[in-house]
């Protein structure tokens, strides 16, 4: 797996591992005799998690060969309790980007045993090695170590790349040659996918495809695009050995050498089937809450459809209760008004039909007045005539008797004869003043109580003021407590009768 930068810290898409040409140059001779010549643990380790050099101390110290050491990936031989701290450490070189990592670590003896190492590791991000020196901490029972190499230091930077993959137990990690063939198996692979390496290595990666994908032409698509276009992430069911499918995410990316010429594949594969299962189990959840909601939504709409109903009758009844209650005010207002016209109009009607008994009273009386009235106003004048032809005879019984009897003499003195001669024309005239102004108030009377007809008709008006006044002139003679009242009347001798109601 090639680590692109230092400045991403972070891993990207397995590209292409470098090649390290078996022949050396000169740089590389010096230091193929600076290793032989060194008693300490000096290594280098490539892009292929392999040993590509190693001092002959190695040998000494785990009593492994330089062939068998290099033959394996270098984290085959650490032990597994120290494996996932030593990924760390190399992850921190080569990802991060550090310029120097310093661990400690159990490799295995060609005995079994484990002995305690000290590493020191650079790493050259051009040619994609690292360098280590290893100090030997000291052995484990069983396992052999010579006296003269206790306490050395060397450096082991090739094996991360090893640790990296075949420590990683949670990710399915290898290779597939150009052809999609597997090249390489990491126990990730063999956990997830249950093939051991032995089983699995040059068997095509169509083997962890189903049948419907591979039908689909998805294994060749995938290699394709990851050739053409770049790392391909993607997410399917996966086969393993024993038939049984597991959803994966799958990374594959395409492996190049310096001259671009495709090399293979590499392939990170992760099980994600419990996510899948919680992804399914939550969309069910989200599909049954959603069934849940329309539902709900759907009564709410019914209830809110209902009390839109609901509401619009009631609107409805408050409109025609505000109507029915203005009909009524109006009713009221207007019966209010009617029951005062006729509390006016039974006001009027009382006091026309008082005038109308009050006039028929005045009427009455003044016929009953106008009779007798009548009687003295007329006897008056012969009651004059009589009085003139008495006093006429008087005249001629004094003219031709001058000196009466004493005792008629006695009787005239008496009565005052002359006095009765001068008064009696003067008294006949003021009673017949008197009867005239009776005659006159009761024609006034009879002329009032007509005015109260309730009817329609031509009316002198100087004669019905006239005969008001009349009636009245009683108000407008002084006393005691008040001045008189001087009436002026001017009217229009050329006013004609007014049509309108007398009273």
């Amino acid at each position: 797996i090639e680590y692109q930068g230092r400045s991403e810290h972070r891993v990207k898409a397995p590209a292409a591992p470098r090649a390290i040409s078996p022949k050396l140059g000169p740089s590389r001779i010096n230091l193929r005799k600076f290793f032989d010549l060194s008693p300490d643990l000096l290594g280098v380790i490539g892009s292929d998690s392999r040993f590509k050099h190693l001092s002959p101390a190695w040998e000494s110290v785990l009593g492994h060969s330089s062939q068998e050491l290099k033959s394996r990936p270098w984290i085959d031989w650490i032990h597994r309790d120290d494996l996932q701290k030593t990924l760390g450490h190399i992850h921190n070189l080569v990802i991060v980007g550090k310029d120097k990592v310093t661990f400690k670590n159990r490799l295995r003896c060609r005995n079994g045993q484990y002995r305690w190492l000290s590493w020191q590791a650079n790493y050259d991000p051009y040619e994609h090695l690292i360098y280590t020196q290893v100090s030997d901490l000291g052995e484990r029972p069983g396992c052999t170590i010579s006296p003269n190499l206790s306490g050395q230091k060397f450096n082991s930077p090739e094996e991360h790349f090893r640790l990296l993959v075949d420590g990683v137990k949670d990710h399915a990690i290898y290779m597939l040659d150009r052809h999609g063939r597997v090249i390489s198996w990491n126990a990730g692979a063999e956990r997830i996918n249950g093939w051991e390496a032995h089983e699995i290595i040059g068997q095509s990666s169509q083997i962890f495809f189903t049948a419907e994908s591979c039908q689909r032409g998805v294994p060749e698509k995938v290699l394709r695009v990851a050739a053409t276009s770049g790392p391909v992430e993607f997410e399917n069911w996966r086969m393993r050995k024993d038939g049984s499918c597991f959803w994966a995410n799958v990374t594959l990316s395409a492996l190049r050498d310096e001259q671009g010429q495709l090399l293979g594949y590499a392939t990170i594969t992760r099980d994600v089937s419990d996510r899948k299962q919680e992804e399914e189990a939550l969309q069910q959840a989200y599909d049954n809450l959603e069934k849940r909601v329309a539902e709900r939504t759907a009564e709410l709409q019914a209830a809110n459809s209902r009390l839109r109903e609901e509401v619009q009758i009631r609107s409805q009844a408050e409109e025609a209760l505000r109507q029915s209650q203005q009909r009524l005010t109006q009713q009221a207002t207007q019966l209010e008004t009617t029951l005062r016209e006729l509390r006016n109009t039974q006001a009027q009607l009382i006091h026309t039909e008082k005038m109308s008994g009050l006039g028929q009273l005045v009427a009455g009386v003044a016929h009953e007045i106008n009779n007798p009235v009548g009687f003295i106003h007329g006897n008056l004048e012969h009651a004059s005539h009589y009085v003139q032809d008495l006093l006429r005879l008087i005249d001629c019984y004094q003219e031709h008797y001058p000196h009466p009897d004493p005792k008629v003499q006695a009787e005239l003195e008496d009565i005052d004869l002359d006095f009765i001669v001068a008064d009696m024309p003067k008294l006949l005239a003021s009673m017949n003043q008197g009867t005239q102004r009776i005659k006159a108030i009761v024609e006034s009377l009879r002329h009032f109580s007509g005015l109260n007809e309730a009817q329609y008709k031509p009316v002198a008006l100087h004669q019905s003021l006239n005969s008001t006044l009349r009636v009245l002139q009683h108000r407008l003679q002084g006393d005691g407590q008040q001045q008189a009242i001087e009436l002026i009347r001017d009217y229009d001798p050329t006013l004609t009768k007014v049509d309108c109601f007398p009273g």
